[in-house]
């Protein structure tokens, strides 16, 4: 193809419809805002599909990224003009598909002796939190998933997370060892002088009950703090 050849066809891709566009040369050519245009269908009076898919980018995040989508509620969108309920709620389910898969993907991919792919597992689920939310996860003689669950929601300190609640738990299932995750809302992961005493505390309480504490992972925004590989533990 000589240079006159490919400047044309570069400006005739540039000229198509986010929808033509994906039909011509598939999804993977589409920015974010053309892809999220082609779902949106329309846009309103003075506005294109793709001004108004940008519009609600920004909305989800200051950068205009993919990522703020799931953290968008239905009310606020539809505080946008030219988004109603129903672009409102094709938006958000969006947000939840994309997280789903993502959280999937890393499902396949989970081994509990690994304090990355843990931390990836529960991060989706975890890094739009606006409050911190304590998860217990109890594993098998294999380091296998038993079972996962909230335990606590608010402040994780040593008053409100005791050892007796998390491995009353951990014997109800049959645990065999337990990872205590917990995020920051702040998306700092750095742990605090508190998570360090309910890390000190699960720890002695574990050796005593025979369940041992494989980790304490802090979940912040798209990074992760693990107690083990810190060597606290």
């Amino acid at each position: 193809m000589n240079r006159n050849q490919y400047v044309c066809d570069m400006a005739q891709h540039k000229e198509l419809r986010p929808y033509e566009k994906c039909m011509e040369y598939g999804a993977g050519y589409l920015t974010d805002a053309e892809l999220l245009a082609v779902i949106l269908r329309t846009g309103t009076k003075g506005h294109s599909a793709i001004e108004l898919s940008e519009n609600v980018l920004k909305t989800g995040n200051e950068h205009g990224s993919l990522n703020g989508l799931v953290d968008i509620g239905v009310h606020d969108l539809m505080h946008l003009k030219g988004i109603g309920k129903v672009k409102a709620l094709q938006i958000q389910c969006i947000g939840e598909l994309s997280r789903r898969i993502a959280k999937q993907t890393a499902y396949e991919r989970l081994d509990f002796s690994n304090p990355d792919a843990i931390a990836r597992y529960y991060m989706e689920d975890m890094r739009y939190l606006d409050k911190e939310h304590l998860i217990l996860v109890m594993l098998d003689n294999r380091c296998r998933l038993i079972k996962d669950q909230v335990i606590s929601v608010g402040t994780v300190n040593a008053s409100l997370v005791t050892p007796r609640e998390i491995f009353m738990e951990a014997l109800r299932f049959r645990a065999v060892s337990i990872v205590v995750i917990h995020n920051h809302p702040s998306g700092d992961a750095s742990p605090s002088g508190q998570d360090i005493d309910v890390t000190s505390r699960l720890m002695k309480a574990g050796e005593i009950m025979g369940i041992s504490l494989v980790d304490h992972i802090i979940i912040g925004d798209n990074d992760y703090t693990s107690f083990r590989e810190k060597q606290y533990l």
